[in-house]
């Protein structure tokens, strides 16, 4: 009697305990989620310019949100998706619009990814250190610029479900496996090789217990699903998941206590089936577990090497199906920016890359690596320093690795990995400070630990940059008079109609305009990113309308202008349609062009990219600068002064866009108008007194930009600038919206 007593007594205080942990768990949780949501809403005063909504509606900051929120309101291109799907359901339940959501939404995701590793930081040791590494994610350059207001994204999921889907495997490596640190110094010989464990106080000691029971096989199973349906969300998760199976049979082989290496590679099978083939994987490993584990004679058989090697032979067949393996290779070559040239032969039509004019898969020198985990690359560095002691001391640190190497892999495939490593950093300072602070503090402190972590690297890591937050707001990514130029196409276009604009706001156009366009963010390579290009960057107005016609006739599909054609072929073709003396194409269809002010900020792209020879495999682009220092301009004069300087420059023309209209003076052409019978030496004389330099003021913004002839003379430029009815431009395109800074043409 006395005996089940005691058995109660402590049963009672284990649940106790239990419950403690749990409330404990969960306050700390929504304290990271709570504070995480009011650092990401210290950017909202950002948003209180008048020229970031349109008719109430707050413009996004990303064109991809635009993607997502066409889909979720029916247009066919991204309806389905589970970033759409998500978008259309909150936003029917909240009665909504999905712009809404998508502008709210993503500092929602993103501190709950902040409550994601204050988990993991749980599981890996100290729950409320784990708050401080939560908070240091939140406020990670790299991640913060990819999931602020109205950047409803791909990026929100694609740290947080690398993370989530990760814990429960984490949690099992933590109860069941051997420290790395431990199985270095046993095989040093400085612990003893015995089935008994005895381990030093400060090392990580596994639990003896079962690792097939049904709780644990439950929750891997299901976190081995999630891993799966990830796969719907972005392509990165296919590659995520077979990295993880090797890494869990790896620390299966590698840190499983002695004799318990086919128990440990049995119940890893409970992630791993079901994140290689779903609910048939996850009834698989239920089967497996549940049935033939609780049975100790048929454990026996399920732990048998034959078995386990039969198996995990069918997770390695389950890893490499299907196209995986090409998939790798193509996205690899996507992101190493190799060159055309290298790769193709001299009859294979090649068209211009784009990755290098995407800031985001920009090529990265490590110390600007280092500023993105956080503003100090002092502590950034500190971090990763210590995450190879977390790695030592915690076996569940390794599923981090995979999210480690992405992050250094920047330096080479772009910026927008950066963000995979704001954890890692994050919970390479908290947890080390953690173990220093319950080593050297006294023993009173000592259960303090945890909260003096996260009370010391939140004073001195993430409270003196709470103002980077507001700075890094980008605002939207596309201005109030281009979003109502997109939106007159709704009722002034038909259905059917063809827009013309560059690809960046291609998704913007779905949204607004409601209609199809020539190049958006899915479509925008190879001829997708040329015949735009080419179209905006000439100044050869019928060209421009030849080649809009031309591809009207192959039913608006780029990849069908240059099918099968040889660079000498294309060249020929473009070549007859820029010939004074080839007819009119009819085309089929309505086609409209749009031109804006924010566009002549990517001239520089945009000429590089339309001046593309398919001979030589070069374009030639026009020179652009984005002034940032302080100008002032006088109209009459024809001058401009830069602050601080006591000589002027005589531009070629100076352009002021204003909220009541545009002011435009071309210098040369006005005294060229003047001076009809001005001899050849008067004419020089006259040049080389102005500079080409076409200076461009916006007043609404307050931007500034200079360009070269070549920019100036192109379609998107003095389609934007030009009187409509210039016989340069009105046989071919006819004006039918303007609102100063943004106009709409219909091709004739």
């Amino acid at each position: 009697m006395a005996k089940v007593a005691q058995a109660k007594a402590a049963g009672g205080l284990g649940m106790r305990a239990i419950v403690h942990d749990t409330a404990r768990g969960i306050f700390c949780l929504s304290l990271t989620v709570g504070l995480a949501f009011a650092l990401r809403m210290l950017e909202l005063n950002s948003w209180e310019d008048p020229e970031f909504s349109l008719h109430g509606e707050m413009l996004l900051a990303t064109h991809d949100a635009y993607h997502w929120v066409a889909g979720a309101e029916g247009y066919s291109f991204g309806a389905g998706h589970p970033m759409s799907e998500l978008l259309r359901i909150i936003a029917g339940f909240l009665h909504i619009q999905p712009a809404v959501v998508a502008f709210w939404f993503p500092p929602v995701l993103a501190s709950l990814v902040a409550g994601v590793v204050c988990a993991f930081g749980w599981a890996l040791g100290s729950l409320e250190a784990g708050i401080a590494a939560g908070l240091l994610t939140t406020v990670a350059p790299g991640f913060l610029a990819r999931t602020l207001l109205g950047f409803y994204d791909t990026d929100l999921v694609t740290l947080s479900f690398p993370l989530f889907m990760t814990l429960a495997p984490t949690c099992w490596a933590m109860r069941y496996l051997l420290a790395p640190g431990h199985m270095l110094r046993r095989l040093a010989g400085r612990l003893p090789l015995t089935r008994n464990l005895h381990l030093a106080a400060a090392s990580h000691e596994p639990r003896l217990g079962n690792p097939l029971r049904w709780q644990w096989v439950l929750i891997l199973g299901l976190s081995g699903l999630v891993s799966w349906w990830t796969q719907e969300w972005h392509s990165v998760f296919p590659y995520l998941i077979r990295c993880n199976t090797i890494l869990i049979l790896v620390l299966c082989l590698t840190l499983s206590p002695p004799g318990r290496r086919p128990l440990l590679l049995a119940g890893a099978l409970s992630y791993v089936l079901p994140g290689l083939a779903g609910p048939p994987g996850l009834a698989m490993s239920l089967a497996v577990s549940l049935v033939v584990g609780r049975r100790p004679s048929l454990r026996r058989l399920l732990t048998d090497w034959r078995v386990l090697l039969f198996l995990w032979l069918l997770a390695c067949w389950l890893m490499l199906r299907g196209q995986i393996l090409t998939a790798v290779i193509e996205h690899a070559g996507a992101y190493l920016k190799q060159a055309p040239e290298a790769a193709a032969a001299s009859t294979t039509l090649v068209y211009p890359s784009l990755a290098q004019s995407i800031v985001e898969v920009q090529d990265l020198p490590f110390t600007s690596v280092l500023s993105y985990f956080h503003p100090w690359p002092e502590a950034a560095l500190a971090g990763l320093l210590g995450f190879p002691l977390l790695l030592l001391r915690c076996p569940g640190a390794a599923f981090l690795l995979p999210l480690c190497m992405l992050s250094l892999l920047s330096t080479k495939l772009g910026g927008r990995m950066v963000m995979f490593g704001a954890p890692v950093v994050a919970l390479g300072l908290s947890l080390p400070v953690f173990w220093l602070l319950r080593r050297i503090l006294a023993d009173w402190l000592r259960p303090l630990s945890g909260v003096l972590t996260s009370v010391l690297l939140s004073c001195l890591l993430v409270a003196p940059f709470t103002d980077l937050i507001q700075a890094m707001s980008q605002g939207p990514m596309i201005n109030r008079r281009h979003a109502e130029a997109l939106s007159q196409l709704r009722s002034m276009a038909p259905k059917d109609a063809m827009i013309w604009l560059w690809w960046d706001w291609g998704y913007a156009e779905h949204h607004f305009g409601g209609h199809d366009a020539i190049a958006d963010g899915a479509r925008h390579s190879g001829p997708s990113l040329y015949l735009p290009a080419a179209v905006l960057a000439t100044d050869n107005a019928r060209f421009a309308r030849q080649l809009i016609r031309y591809t009207s006739e192959k039913g608006n599909e780029p990849g069908n202008v240059f099918a099968n054609m040889t660079p000498a072929e294309a060249e020929e073709l473009l070549n007859k349609l820029r010939a004074p003396d080839t007819p009119l194409i009819k085309g089929t269809g309505r086609q409209f062009i749009v031109v804006s002010y924010e566009m002549l900020r990517l001239g520089f792209w945009i000429s590089h990219y339309g001046s593309w020879n398919f001979l030589t495999r070069q374009g030639e682009a026009g020179a652009l600068s984005i002034v940032t220092q302080g100008l002032a301009y006088q109209l009459e004069n024809g001058l401009v002064q830069m602050d601080g300087s006591t000589s002027a420059i005589a531009p070629a023309s100076i352009n002021v866009f204003e909220e009541t209209g545009l002011t435009s003076r071309n210098y040369v052409q006005e005294w060229f108008e003047n001076h009809p019978e001005a001899t050849q030496e008067e004419q020089q004389a006259f040049l080389g007194t102005r500079r080409n330099v076409n200076f461009f003021f916006n007043h609404v913004t307050g931007e500034k930009l200079a360009m070269d002839a070549r920019l100036y003379n192109s379609l998107m430029t003095q389609l934007l600038l030009a009187d409509p009815q210039d016989p340069r431009f009105s046989p071919y395109f006819s004006l039918v919206y303007d609102n100063v800074f943004a106009r709409v043409y219909e091709v004739r």
